[in-house]
């Protein structure tokens, strides 16, 4: 693309502290998704001794679980236009009203059906979080640090999980907790009202002057990185505005399709970690696994969730993200496969193995699985092809979600848990192999360099190739020469 001109040096110099702060801020959204995917678990407990409501049908339950996802789905697969459309700002601040509102319903709620509508309500909002959380974090970050600070999505929803545990733990009613999330959805419109809107999106819809503002604020009012950020925004969306015979990159291109079919397939396995499934039930699941006390051990798991998901946000900028990917799968596969094997022994060796099995399944979920699809979906994607691509995997994403936790109690009485366990162990085996094989590496490149990276016709696919590989060497040189095969002929701006 014509915005590969643009000098490169600047990826080092671009101050985080303005888009870390409002990254924080926003990304609390993640913290009330967090809250969404686990509330069904202690809740449902709940209801049973709930003074207005019957003790919940196994229908009731599993509707209850997966009504959220299934909603998600469906908004998923039309709001993508409408997120480019309105920006990402005000798909994230609709969000937070979609929880608030859904989530008063269920603390008021008297009838079966009224907890329905406000679950499937908080649906709306998990949507637009997925849909306008990752792409605005990754639009406002260094490119040098935006594995970390994409990570900080994944930080939130696992707090949020955790959050919900731990209420459970203290016996917090599902009412009251449902009134403490809105008071956070509240909270979250402050943060996201006081946040800019991405310059991407504002140069996208011709508003210079608003954009020049906003990296101001995100460069500390450095002329020389504005005036460059400004520029190869301008280049970029005349390419990407430009009819598709001068450089648009059409939907339906071998450039757009291929990363929407892996990025389709790595969140199809993302869900086949059984993750929803486990924190959708856990408690259940503990008890049928013979543990002692279900909700604390609930509570520990997505402590040590938030705990290890640190660690996942100091790897993705230095390991990359397809080497973590299946080196974790593979973990995965086999903490999988120790669950299952736990539910053969006998009560002794039963719980050392449940304990080894469980620690080593937070771990390696929480190190990549967790946050690096999401990393992923923010930088495969052209800006004028980005909003129905997301639209697609976030509806893949949610479907399986909702498949997930929607059969795993029926599964798990027919078969047992143990080989439920196994046959996710199996796959999760498959979803290594396919990421070794199909993903590219993405660490250490810019936006526009990562969708370069399916051109294959394109006379710099091979540079950009092998830039991933030298990107290390380079950085640790302290400078980067241009105009050879081998050394990157990029000049390409530090955020987008």
């Amino acid at each position: 693309m014509e915005s590969t001109s643009i000098r490169m040096e600047a990826m080092s110099t671009q101050p985080i502290g303005p888009a870390l702060r409002h990254s924080l801020g926003v990304s609390i959204s993640g913290c009330l998704m967090g809250v969404t995917v686990a509330y069904s678990a202690g809740a449902l407990d709940d209801m049973e001794d709930d003074f207005f409501l019957e003790k919940p049908s196994t229908t009731q339950s599993m509707i209850f679980s997966s009504l959220s996802a299934l909603v998600a789905f469906v908004a998923g697969l039309t709001f993508g236009r409408f997120v480019v459309h309105i920006g990402k700002k005000h798909a994230l601040i609709l969000s937070s009203i979609f929880y608030f509102l859904g989530y008063s319903l269920i603390a008021y709620s008297k009838q079966y059906v009224q907890l329905f509508i406000g679950r499937g309500i908080t649906g709306l909002g998990l949507t637009l979080t997925c849909l306008a959380l990752s792409p605005y974090i990754s639009e406002i970050s260094p490119t040098k640090h935006r594995g970390k600070f994409a990570s900080i999505m994944q930080l939130q929803v696992q707090l949020g999980v955790l959050v919900i545990n731990v209420l459970a733990v203290l016996d917090l009613k599902f009412r009251w907790t449902a009134s403490i999330t809105s008071a956070i959805a509240v909270l979250n419109l402050f943060f996201i009202a006081v946040a800019p809107e991405t310059p991407r999106w504002l140069i996208s819809k011709a508003k210079l002057r608003e954009a020049e503002e906003v990296l101001d604020l995100l460069m500390e009012e450095d002329p020389d990185l504005v005036h460059d950020e400004i520029e190869v925004l301008q280049r970029s969306c005349r390419v990407e505005n430009a009819p598709q015979d001068q450089g648009r990159v059409p939907f339906f291109s071998a450039q757009n399709l291929k990363p929407l079919a892996i990025m389709c397939c790595i969140m199809i396995f993302q869900q086949l970690t059984a993750i929803n499934a486990v924190l959708s039930d856990s408690n259940r699941i503990f008890k049928e696994m013979r543990f002692d006390h279900p909700r604390l051990c609930t509570a520990g798991m997505s402590a040590a969730f938030l705990l290890f998901t640190f660690g996942s946000a100091a790897l993705t900028d230095k390991a990359g993200r397809k080497l973590l990917l299946v080196v974790f799968a593979v973990l995965i596969s086999f903490s999988l496969g120790l669950f299952s094997l736990a539910g053969f022994l006998k009560k002794g060796l039963h719980m050392s193995l449940l304990t080894l099995s469980l620690a080593s399944y937070v771990f390696s979920f929480s190190m990549a699985w967790g946050s690096i699809p999401w990393v992923l979906s923010g930088e495969l994607f052209t800006v004028e092809n980005q909003g129905r691509a997301i639209s697609i995997v976030s509806g893949v994403n949610w479907i399986f979600n909702f498949l997930t936790v929607f059969t795993w109690a029926p599964l798990t009485t027919a078969l047992s848990a143990r080989w439920v366990f196994l046959i996710y162990s199996v796959l999760m085996i498959v979803g290594a192999v396919f990421v070794a094989v199909f993903l590219p590496e993405t660490r250490g490149l810019t936006l526009h360099q990562v969708t370069d990276l399916f051109a294959a016709d394109s006379p710099r696919y091979v540079t950009i190739v092998h830039r991933v590989s030298s990107t290390a060497n380079e950085s640790s040189a302290g400078s980067v020469k241009g105009g050879s095969v081998g050394r990157t002929a990029y000049n390409q701006p530090h955020m987008f």
